[in-house]
């Protein structure tokens, strides 16, 4: 995992910036996290706080997401579910959303800001991430 970034450098931020206003064609939300494996007891699905996401976006880059955690705002707590995560990312994705920002968090933490065609935005903190590309969409996507 060569690829695998846990801070936002400037050089990886000018990377990243050039992917605002892309738009997302599929999100999909795994059921596990690779941050469970660093907590004593994994948390349950119903008081997960951080899930691993897939973002496909319409120019054919993947960004693969890990430990992100969900906010409405910053004064917002995060989203905490795995079915409430999802379905405010389904809802949020079937409103055109497209990554509206790249943002640095606390300790120079990956935050992609999403909005949509409702002018409702998301907070996506993440832990950890990777860029990939993709051919085809996953089935499960939403």
């Amino acid at each position: 995992m060569a690829d695998l970034q846990f801070q936002l450098t400037d050089e990886i931020w000018q990377d990243l910036v050039t992917l605002e206003g892309a738009p997302i064609s599929a999100i999909v939300v795994w059921d596990q996290s690779m941050l469970d494996e660093a907590l004593d007891e994994p948390p349950t699905p119903a008081n997960r706080p951080f899930v691993d996401i897939d973002l496909y976006l319409a120019n054919q880059v993947k960004l693969e997401l890990y430990g992100a955690s969900i906010t409405i705002d910053e004064e917002s707590d995060p989203i905490i579910g795995l079915n409430a995560i999802g379905e405010t990312l389904a809802r949020h994705a079937r409103n055109g959303a497209v990554i509206d920002e790249v943002a640095s968090g606390p300790e120079e933490m990956l935050v992609l800001i999403l909005a949509n065609d409702q002018n409702e935005s998301l907070l996506v903190a993440v832990s950890a991430w990777m860029e990939d590309t993709w051919e085809t969409l996953p089935e499960d996507a939403i």
